[in-house]
Parts: C-alpha cells; sequence; structure tokens
C-alpha cells in the first residue's frame, strides 16, 4: 500500500498506520517546539483527511509510547505553558572520524568565503546539529578533531544587530559606536561604516574612524551600543596602503594569494608580492605572521614601524613583562 504522507485519508489506512503515523508526527512536531493536546490535534487533523480529534488520554498514550521507546518527554505543566517538551530523544547520528573530517574541511572552506550570511546560516545548521542530532560520541569526536586542526569556534552574535549594521553599511551611513576594546576598554568611534565580513570565528564590522582618518575593523560582538546615527551617505577619500615583501622558506612554498595580493615575482626558494589594503594594521599583521621567512621591501615607513614593534616586543619578553 503506497501512502502519502501530504494527503493521507483515513479511509485508505488501517488502524495500525494511522496509529504508527500519529506517533511519528507527534515526534516530529515534538522535535521542532513544544506542543500542547490542542496543536498536536490541529497536526494531526490537517495532515489526515478525515481524522477525528484526539481525547488528552489518547495523546497521552501516544506520548508514553514515545517515551518507552527511550525518549524523554516533560509532562505539561505551568511551567512549560501546559505543553509537552522533547528533551532527549535516542535518535541520535553516529558519524565515522572520515565523516566528520569531510564536515570540518567544510566549515573550514565556509570560514575563507566572505560571506557573513553564509556563514551565520552555516553556524546555527552546526548548532542544530550539535543539539539534536548528533550522537554524543560523535560531539566528542569532532570537538577532537575541530581543535587538532586549529578551528576556531564561532563568537556568537546577535542576527539582529548585524542585519541592521549591514543596512547601514548599505546607506554608508556615519555611527558613532559605544565598542570596547580588549585593549582600551569602552570607548566611543564615530565610523562612517562600509561593510560586513566573517574571519577566523568572528563578524567584523568595517568603516572610515573619522578621528583618525583610516579604514578600520570592529569586532561586531565588541559593540556595546550605536548611540547616534548620521543617516546621511559619507564620502571619504580613503588611504590605500600597498606594501612589497618577500617570503623564503615554507612560506613561500605554501603562499596562497587572495583578492588583494598579487605575486610579481618568483624564483625556486622565494616570492615577491605586493599587498594592498584599506587597513595598514591587518595588513601589517599578516606579515608578522610570517616571521623570519619574511621580508619587507617598501615602504621605508611600514618597514620601521613593522621594527619598532618587534624591538618593542622583545624588550617586553626580555623585561618579563607580560601582555
Amino acid at each position: 500500500m503506497n501512502i502519502n504522507p501530504n494527503n493521507l485519508n483515513l479511509k485508505d489506512i488501517d488502524n495500525i498506520s494511522v496509529t504508527a503515523y500519529r506517533i511519528l508526527s507527534i515526534l516530529n512536531l515534538l522535535l521542532e517546539y513544544p506542543c500542547s493536546d490542542k496543536e498536536i490535534n490541529e497536526k494531526l487533523q490537517k495532515d489526515i483527511i478525515g481524522a477525528r480529534s484526539l481525547s488528552q488520554d489518547t495523546i497521552c498514550i501516544y506520548i508514553n509510547t514515545l517515551r518507552a521507546i527511550g525518549c524523554e518527554i516533560s509532562r505539561p505543566s505551568k511551567s512549560t505553558d501546559y505543553k509537552y517538551v522533547l528533551t532527549n530523544y535516542p535518535f541520535k547520528i553516529k558519524l565515522t572520524e572520515h565523516e566528520i573530517n569531510a564536515l570540518v574541511k567544510i566549515q573550514k572552506y565556509a570560514f575563507t568565503i566572505d560571506n557573513w550570511k553564509l556563514n551565520y546560516k552555516f553556524d546555527q545548521l552546526r548548532k542544530l546539529f550539535f543539539e539534536r542530532y548528533y550522537h554524543p560520541e560523535t560531539i566528542e569526536k569532532r570537538e577532537i578533531i575541530e581543535k587538532s586542526t586549529f578551528l576556531r569556534q564561532r563568537r556568537t552574535c546577535q542576527p539582529q544587530i548585524i542585519y541592521a549594521l549591514e543596512k547601514y553599511c548599505n546607506k554608508k551611513s556615519t555611527l558613532i559606536i559605544n565598542y570596547n576594546s580588549p585593549v582600551s576598554g569602552e570607548k566611543l568611534i564615530e565610523m562612517s561604516v562600509d561593510k560586513i565580513n566573517f574571519e577566523n570565528g568572528s563578524f567584523y564590522l568595517w568603516g572610515y574612524n573619522l578621528k583618525f582618518e583610516e579604514t578600520q575593523y570592529l569586532r561586531i560582538d565588541r559593540i556595546k551600543e550605536i548611540q547616534a546615527i548620521n543617516i546621511k551617505n559619507s564620502q571619504h577619500s580613503q588611504k590605500n596602503y600597498s606594501i612589497k615583501y618577500k617570503l623564503t622558506g615554507i612560506s613561500a612554498l605554501t603562499f596562497t594569494p587572495n583578492i588583494d595580493e598579487l605575486i610579481i615575482d618568483k624564483n625556486n626558494n622565494e616570492i615577491i608580492i605586493e599587498s594592498k589594503s584599506k587597513n595598514k594594521f591587518k595588513i601589517i599583521q599578516k606579515i608578522l605572521t610570517y616571521g623570519s621567512n619574511c621580508t619587507i621591501l617598501s615602504p621605508e615607513e611600514i618597514k620601521i614601524e613593522v621594527i619598532n614593534k618587534l624591538k618593542s616586543t622583545y624588550i617586553m619578553y626580555k623585561e618579563g613583562t607580560s601582555f
């Protein structure tokens, strides 16, 4: 007998089939959200043509059947708004190490795409699987693999503020932002906002800092409040930084240019790169990650700034000063 789950007719199925279908429907419904007797009845009557309204005792029997196979379902009470709540169930997915590795690689690839909406949806999907569908053994294995591949956990961020900031970015609005800096604490920043991106597990707001007259980026989960908004479009002549540097050793062998980088010379032992950015701090931070494999060729002021940063770091370590 073929049964179309989207258009069940009570006349075409026997009592065993309809009972099984009702129980599975209740389970599927509770997987989505807590439900009352009334909500369960409405769903079943919508799915099964000609179905009668079930009594509380009948629904209780179906709930007890789910409990008998290992589902943990709380009783309706005032604290749950008189709804059944599914807190746990035995139908969890077990994945092999090979399958988990494949998912982690997909997750790492998503991190490289400058699309915050895609990354947010991916994050929600990952959270859903961890909370609902993964077997505890799979959760433990995946967490170990994620840590071993240096995959950072995403920092929580309210989607409402991201969507609001995106609207301001589209209008090129000027905002006064109360920002909790990890170095200097809370401060007000006046910024003409430009775009949102997702990088290394965090969401960032890019814009033009009116005080320092340069492009900067702020981690969105550190934004405490948007205190004032100038909706007018803001046009600024933003400074672009162009740095040439040389890579050797393993850094040269493994280097892959991004959209702001260009390999201008290359041989068996080294490569010379021209990198462009509107944010000087970001480009210097990347250069520093190459360590002794990197030599800055130009401009001279950037070279001097990096040398001074390295000297300062050396002095701190030498004197035992903690950061």
